[in-house]
């Protein structure tokens, strides 16, 4: 068997969950681990993450998760709730030649970001179920 591929999971945790509610984003890194890859920023889904968040320093927070991204195979980020440090992320793979899966749930896929799904170098994909969802993930690895 092979090293795993390394994968920086991003989705906004300090958002609005209006969406898609944080119970729902912390089952997407056991999914990616299901199919046998490394989540390396599986903080975001931790029950304790905003208050393990609270004592560092912005600039610790993003030197921590460039450095993440940095090491990472490749990016798969759930962009149904909007985060402006989750489009830095994917702004930053791009730039960093990182393939980059962005997933959304289906019934809000016109409210996703045209310029994230058009953008080169970024596949997006809707799903409507965590079995869908898997399917996805696959067909990108």
């Amino acid at each position: 068997m092979g090293i795993s591929k390394k994968v920086f999971f991003s989705c906004s945790m300090r958002g609005g969950f209006g969406r898609v509610a944080q119970e729902e984003l912390r089952k997407i890194p056991d999914i990616i681990e299901e199919q046998g890859m490394v989540v390396i920023s599986r903080h975001q889904t931790s029950e304790r993450f905003m208050e393990s968040e609270s004592r560092l320093t912005e600039k610790a927070i993003h030197d921590r998760d460039y450095g993440w991204l940095n090491d990472a195979d490749m990016v798969i980020a759930e962009i149904t709730n909007p985060s402006l440090g989750v489009g830095a992320e994917i702004a930053d793979a791009v730039n960093l030649a990182i393939p980059v899966l962005c997933v959304y749930r289906k019934e809000y896929e016109r409210q996703i970001s045209a310029y994230i799904r058009g953008k080169a170098g970024v596949v997006c994909m809707a799903y409507t179920t965590d079995e869908e969802l898997k399917d996805v993930i696959l067909d990108f690895i």
